[in-house]
């Protein structure tokens, strides 16, 4: 896997490998989004494993923008001894890591910010998972939103955090400004695809001012939402070479979300063969011929043979994993010995279960399998 572990660099950030851990909430975080021990031993073991880069769970920006019990927090400044120790924990074994910043918008679950009032959304449209309708965001919260991304930047920068990836994928606050679907708005910050970008394009202009221009700056971006009035993959395109224009330095490019129809969710279940995998390698092909910035593909990867064919063939410039990560954090470390059996993962989802009872994410067929053994 000659491509896979080959030293690469973008901006500031240089890696050992075209590995990505891909952002995903591993319920580490204490009921206010403080970080605990329990998230510094899990990402420092994770950082032990050769991973190239490690991207957080989706760090809320705002006390009304947290969906998950758990979650990771970066919206206080007492907030920065934690993901201070956290950065230091993760540099102590070699890793590399970025903040992923996100406003949950209407996935914000109320029950867990009861003192904050309602919840924010582009346009009052009721969500499809939970119910909820959230309020029409007014232009003074869409700027208190967009402040409160550039604070939550200035302080991952000065806790050492390597970059930052906004989080604008699977029907959180950014992507529903960009979705037609849930952007119904008649102002500035609605109607065409030029429109729909706007808020978007004022969080990285705050960004970029708080943190500066050669500091890394990701997005992780939906390719196409995959539900009626939702983002198409043409209009998505058009947000990527915006962003390029704006000022972002690489694209991880995923898609759909958990209201998504046919079965085109983010995290799909069930990828027990080569053919399973990469399903989302293609559709980051067509950014990759659209943009001059690094892309990065998520989605099912778990063979060394696919993820050479993805590098190997151009699709992508990085390949990102995350539930494979969770029952084999050293899984790099694995294959770059010479042991390149796919990954163990099965696909089965049932790693956030344990991530929900506040013990985080962990793979439960490893656990049965060591219980068994003890037997």
């Amino acid at each position: 896997m000659p491509v896979l572990f080959e030293k690469t660099s973008i901006k500031s950030l240089e890696l050992e490998n075209r590995s990505v851990r891909s952002a995903t909430w591993s319920g580490v975080a204490d009921r206010k989004g403080y970080v605990t021990d329990r998230a510094i031993d899990f990402y420092e073991k994770l950082a032990s494993g050769g991973v190239g880069l490690i991207i957080t769970g989706f760090q809320y920006v705002m006390p009304n923008a947290i969906a998950m019990l758990y979650q990771l927090g970066n919206y206080r400044e007492d907030m920065l001894e934690g993901l201070t120790r956290l950065t230091g924990a993760i540099h102590s074994q070699g890793g590399k890591v970025m903040a992923q910043l996100v406003h949950t918008g209407s996935k914000a679950n109320p029950e867990l910010f009861p003192e904050e009032g309602e919840i924010w959304g582009p346009s009052p449209v009721t969500d499809p998972l939970t119910g909820r309708t959230p309020k029409e965001m007014t232009r003074q919260e869409i700027t208190q939103a967009i402040e409160a991304y550039a604070a939550a930047a200035s302080r991952s920068q000065r806790a050492g955090f390597d970059g930052i990836q906004l989080h604008g994928a699977h029907g959180y606050g950014i992507n529903q400004f960009l979705s037609g679907a849930s952007n119904q708005r008649s102002d500035g910050y609605g109607g065409n695809i030029g429109k729909r970008y706007r808020f978007l394009g004022e969080v990285v202009e705050a960004v970029r001012g708080a943190v500066g221009r050669d500091y890394p700056l990701f997005i992780k971006l939906s390719g196409h939402d995959y539900f009626e009035r939702g983002l198409t993959t043409e209009e998505s395109l058009h947000v990527a070479r915006r962003l390029v224009d704006d000022g972002i330095d690489s694209i991880e490019v995923s898609a759909g979300s958990r209201a998504s129809y046919d079965g085109m969710v983010p995290s799909r279940g069930n990828i027990r063969k080569e053919e399973d995998e990469a399903y989302l390698a293609q559709l980051a092909a067509r950014f990759k011929e659209s943009v001059n910035v690094p892309i990065i593909t998520v989605g099912g990867l778990r063979s060394p043979a696919v993820i050479s064919k993805v590098l190997d063939e151009g699709l992508a410039d990085y390949v990102a994993l995350c539930r494979p990560f969770i029952r084999e954090p050293h899984l790099i470390n694995r294959w770059k010995s010479g042991d390149l059996e796919r990954a163990k993962c099965i696909s089965c989802n049932g790693c956030f279960d344990t991530g929900l009872e506040g013990s985080g994410v962990t793979c439960k067929v490893e656990k049965k399998l060591k219980d068994k053994g003890k037997r």
